[in-house]
């Protein structure tokens, strides 16, 4: 787990091969946190189904009424089960390794599948970086906040793939250049931009 001046991030693994990614996460009324009130809200913890798939973050009407939540309006909502209209809230989410997000405008929803308090959507997720691994059938989820870098496996793919070709040799690949004679590595899989 790491924490830093340039972005905040937590690391996680689970036993086995994971079929859904869920993590310990606090929820609390919205507050700006580099001037919280004294006191503090109370962070209530629950646990949070990560979903790559919903495009607002959610939180269960227990939290709602644990929190004292007033709704801020009502949005449309399409869902597995048709569409309705829910009540919005905002509130901030601690998650885990004290990784926080302030000021996320959720929707409520009254009973969330498999007992989760909340779910976090991409309006969190997009706005960092999330890499999911399952090396010898254990799976890792790792996140930083705010996105950093971008993650290639293609690039880094290649790396491996041509370690060792000098820059001016003929890529290994065998493009060849509009002319017709081979493409030099450095400007085809040697390039900082392949194409």
């Amino acid at each position: 787990m790491v924490s830093s001046g340039l972005f905040q991030a937590f690391t996680i693994t689970f036993k086995g091969t994971a079929d859904r990614i869920i993590t310990n996460v606090h929820l609390s009324v919205a507050f700006d946190p580099t001037n919280p009130p004294n006191p503090a809200p109370p962070m209530l913890p629950t646990t949070a189904l990560w979903d790559t798939g919903a495009t607002r973050s959610v939180i269960s009407s227990g939290m709602v009424s644990a929190l004292g939540l007033r709704p801020t309006g009502t949005t449309n909502v399409n869902h597995a089960g048709g569409a309705s209209v829910s009540n919005t809230y905002v509130v901030n989410f601690g998650l885990p390794n004290q990784v926080g997000v302030a000021g996320i405008l959720v929707t409520e929803f009254s009973a969330i599948t498999g007992g989760f308090g909340a779910i976090v959507g991409m309006d969190i997720i997009s706005h960092g970086d999330l890499s999911l691994t399952n090396v010898s059938g254990q799976t890792c989820m790792s996140f930083r906040i705010p996105s950093c870098d971008r993650i290639d496996y293609v690039v880094e793919a290649n790396k491996f793939k041509f370690s060792g070709v000098p820059r001016n040799a003929p890529c290994p690949c065998g493009k060849k250049r509009p002319a017709g004679g081979p493409m030099k590595f450095k400007h085809c899989h040697g390039s900082t931009s392949p194409p």
